[in-house]
């Protein structure tokens, strides 16, 4: 809780806007947690916090060297799948390849008339553990 409220206050200093979109670092479904992921998942329901997991992800979280190519062609391979589809990539020092990515995997979703959105408020959340069920 402390951690989140941190952010959310570096956020709105740093934005000027209420930050109530959250991630957690490897999904709600992630095993390394020392507290069930339910406990923090209650905490966000009663903060009014969406939390928001992937289905489409472009491979980069793993330790596996990828290629720009692989990529994209993770990417487009499971967009095709989905109505929807909130994809993971990482921007990070050590991703280079994934922003190196980018610009081909949006001309070739573009050309298979995939609408690219912003996550806000209003898009319905892609969850591991559904926050509906969590009381």
């Amino acid at each position: 809780a402390k951690d989140v409220e941190r952010l959310q206050i570096l956020l709105e200093k740093t934005t000027g806007q209420k930050v109530k979109i959250f991630r957690f670092p490897g999904g709600s479904s992630n095993m390394v947690s020392n507290i069930g992921m339910e406990e923090f998942i209650k905490y966000l329901n009663q903060a009014g916090i969406t939390y928001y997991d992937w289905n489409v992800s472009s491979g980069d979280a793993t330790s596996k060297y990828l290629e720009t190519e692989e990529l994209v062609e993770n990417v487009l391979q499971d967009v095709k799948i989905y109505n929807t589809s909130i994809v993971l990539m990482h921007d990070a020092a050590n991703k280079p390849n994934t922003v190196e990515a980018l610009g081909n995997m949006i001309e070739e979703l573009q050309g298979m008339e995939v609408e690219i959105l912003p996550i806000t408020e209003d898009v319905k959340p892609i969850q591991h553990i559904s926050a509906e069920q969590v009381e």
